[in-house]
């Protein structure tokens, strides 16, 4: 039989299930950043999931009091270019690129990954559809334009206007949020 704490003795969590209450409270903001570099939430709900398994595994690696964000968002961006590693359709050039280009290391200051999405789903139909195009179907820019009978300079114009608003549209929400 195990022995119980005396009635209103308070048994300290282990290490490891600490590390997994850390992953819980911050379980929206790794699904967020699976999402933005995943772009399709049964993949993203694939890598939270194996995110949780690693950190449970690796729980000893991290030091509490530490940025857990940082070291789950290490984590979360291997696991997404391991699923997509498993997608021969995909650059793993491209994804690499997204990945090394996501402000992830800022996610715990300031929340930008769900702020880009709400920015993302608030582009015009057309200019929302050239990011899925270019950023999510990974298509280059000749592509999209055979795709869209448009010429390429008018793709590449598109995009940096896209981009343009989205920067526009983030850093507006985050004095917003200040």
């Amino acid at each position: 039989m195990g022995s119980r704490p005396p009635q209103g003795h308070r048994v300290e969590p282990s290490h490891t299930t600490q590390v997994q209450q850390l992953f819980v409270r911050h379980q929206a903001k790794v699904r967020a950043m699976a999402i933005a570099l995943t772009g399709d939430y049964a993949t993203a709900d694939e890598v939270v999931q194996e995110t949780f398994l690693t950190v449970t595994a690796k729980a000893s690696d991290f030091v509490l009091g530490s940025n857990f964000l940082a070291w789950t968002s290490a984590i979360v961006r291997y696991k997404v270019l391991h699923v997509r590693s498993r997608m021969p359709q995909l650059s793993s050039d491209v994804v690499e690129s997204l990945v090394a280009a996501a402000p992830l290391d800022q996610l715990d200051q300031d929340d930008r990954l769900p702020l880009l999405m709400q920015c993302v789903e608030s582009l015009p139909a057309k200019a929302r559809e050239l990011v899925r195009l270019r950023y999510f179907a990974e298509h280059g820019p000749a592509e999209i334009a055979r795709l869209l009978d448009r010429s390429v300079v008018g793709v590449n114009a598109a995009l940096v206007k896209t981009r343009e608003l989205l920067r526009r549209c983030v850093t507006a929400k985050l004095a917003g949020h200040a």
